[in-house]
């Protein structure tokens, strides 16, 4: 029997995750070499149709997704700094915009009048805008309600806090599951739907660079009125 067969999962997962992440780094960079190598064959009349953006958006969300597992596997390694936070939410925006344009008016962004600034991880606050609004777009969907919205803003929250709010109209939270939330492997999707990871992962993220990820309570006064369900991101405000 190998070293590695004799390791606990938890451990086996903790080294080849790793491998895992650069390994894929290398067909990935083939890829995204490969699409600009194209993009210069074919020019401005394929660059700039939906299709190409779609490809290039995904491209794109793949190495967010690899920088933000190898943040969360080695926390010491992730830059924490000031940056602004409205920008990360647009490029979250971006990335899921083939998601988000089934909505059409139904998804609203409401980007504050000033350029707000936080500090912590701007690669983990992405992770974790993008689980939350697929969350909220999967939730308004499964509604079937032809009105269902999903809102997404920047807040100034006390205590030298900033917020990033999602919120939805789908079928809301019941009260059992609503303590089970950030558990791994809880999912209140149907089966097959989800893995009961996406909170979870972002919700360490976010704690690994001193932020926070948390339901919004019914009675919060920031709380939109017309919301089922709404999550926060917390992170300590640039001075």
């Amino acid at each position: 029997m190998s070293e590695l067969d004799e390791q606990h999962p938890a451990e086996e997962a903790s080294l080849l995750a790793p491998g895992l992440i650069h390994e894929l780094r290398s067909p990935l960079l083939g890829i995204k070499g490969g699409l600009e190598l194209l993009g210069r064959r074919l020019g401005e009349p394929v660059t700039s149709s939906e299709e190409w953006r779609l490809v290039a958006a995904q491209l794109q969300r793949i190495e967010e997704l690899l920088r933000s597992y190898q943040n969360l596997l080695s926390p010491a390694r992730a830059q924490v700094l000031p940056f602004a936070v409205d920008e990360v939410v647009d490029h979250a925006v971006e990335l899921l915009s083939f998601r988000l344009r089934r909505l059409g008016p139904r998804f609203s962004w409401s980007p504050p009048e000033a350029q707000i600034a936080a500090v912590g991880a701007p690669n983990a606050l992405l992770h974790a805008i993008t689980n939350l609004l697929l969350n909220a777009v999967d939730a308004v969907e499964e509604t079937g309600i032809a009105g269902a919205r999903v809102e997404l803003r920047v807040l100034r929250a006390i205590e030298n806090r900033v917020e990033v709010r999602v919120s939805d109209e789908g079928s809301g939270i019941k009260p059992e599951a609503r303590a089970r939330l950030f558990e791994p492997r809880f999912t209140t999707k149907a089966e097959g739907r989800g893995t009961g990871l996406g909170l979870h992962i972002a919700r360490t993220m976010m704690r690994n660079h001193g932020g926070a990820v948390r339901l919004v309570a019914d009675d919060d006064p920031s709380r939109l009125s017309w919301a089922r369900t709404e999550f926060t991101v917390e992170l300590p405000a640039s001075r």
